[in-house]
């Protein structure tokens, strides 16, 4: 029962958000292969995998086709994601209006559908060879890193990261290179899966548990952590919140039946009134199942 002995691991031990002696082996394996175990330090809460060998730097790139979102095609996806996509664009809304923006990681676009008719200028960091070359096909400017765009001498007011800063082998050296895409006061948004969600921890959910550990989510962060990340790369005044992306239906469905979809198999549980308040109350007790942090540079 060796623990983590990758990059990740060391990084997060020198920026003091995991300890050596307060790790401890949390779940046996991810649910897509069997030899990758997660482990979570017991002090501060964080999760990560005990090994990052099996994403190379061409793992992403060498990805075929739509079917990492949708084996339908974009429309379809783009169905699946737009209630998040709604959402992330309302937030966004007054930071992008008149002003230039970059969706690191961005997928089918479909944020980028929904401010492009309000910003200034939009463009994209996506390392999938064909979600990239179909963005460029609508319009988009596409770079495959943002190491490559900042190179280009391009700046933006608005930078994104929504789910993609789990997936990072190296992920304070990543969000530097997003740091030197801005402009000075330009802003970052950065979301996550919260390593405190209620069905992790609180509920202890095993079901889910062997559901959502994944073996591209390298690390599943807190708000310390987070923030720490923001923070050391060079952003200031960062502040995280918690959000609720998945409704009580949702949580109860996998209590009582061990399985994901609940908000959709239940839909008469399902009460705009009643989902605020439990999202509420599991953003004051910190087990929302999202986190997102706004940093300025």
């Amino acid at each position: 029962m060796a623990k983590p002995t990758h990059a990740l691991f060391d990084e997060l031990v020198r920026m003091g958000l995991i300890g050596e002696d307060t790790l401890v082996r949390f779940h046996p394996s991810v649910r897509d292969r069997s030899d990758v175990e997660v482990w979570r330090c017991e002090r501060s809460g964080v999760i990560l995998l005990d090994r990052i060998d099996h994403i190379g730097t061409d793992y992403y790139p060498e990805q075929e086709g739509l079917t990492y979102w949708d084996p339908k095609g974009r429309a379809q996806g783009l169905v699946a994601t737009r209630e998040d996509d709604m959402r992330r664009a309302r937030q966004l809304s007054d930071h992008v209006a008149g002003r230039s923006y970059v969706d690191i990681g961005t997928g089918l676009g479909g944020v980028l559908d929904l401010v492009r008719p309000i910003a200034a200028k939009v463009a994209a960091v996506e390392p999938q060879a064909e979600a990239a070359s179909m963005l460029r096909e609508l319009g988009y400017a596409v770079h495959a890193s943002a190491e490559e765009l900042s190179g280009s001498g391009e700046r933006f007011d608005l930078a994104s990261l929504f789910h993609v800063f789990e997936h990072m082998t190296c992920p304070l050296k990543e969000l530097q290179a997003i740091h030197a895409l801005l402009v000075p006061g330009g802003k970052v948004v950065v979301e996550v899966p919260h390593a405190g969600d209620a069905l992790i921890t609180r509920f202890a959910c095993m079901p889910f548990r062997n559901f959502t550990f994944w073996s591209e989510h390298l690390v599943l962060h807190t708000r310390v952590s987070l923030a720490r990340y923001l923070e050391l790369a060079g952003f200031t005044d960062v502040q995280v919140s918690g959000v609720q992306r998945y409704p009580l239906a949702n949580h109860l469905f996998w209590l009582s039946q061990g399985a994901p979809g609940g908000q959709a198999r239940w839909p008469d549980l399902r009460s705009g009134p009643v989902e605020e308040a439990y999202a509420a109350l599991l953003d004051k007790a910190d087990l929302t199942d999202t986190l997102v942090a706004i940093g300025t540079k």
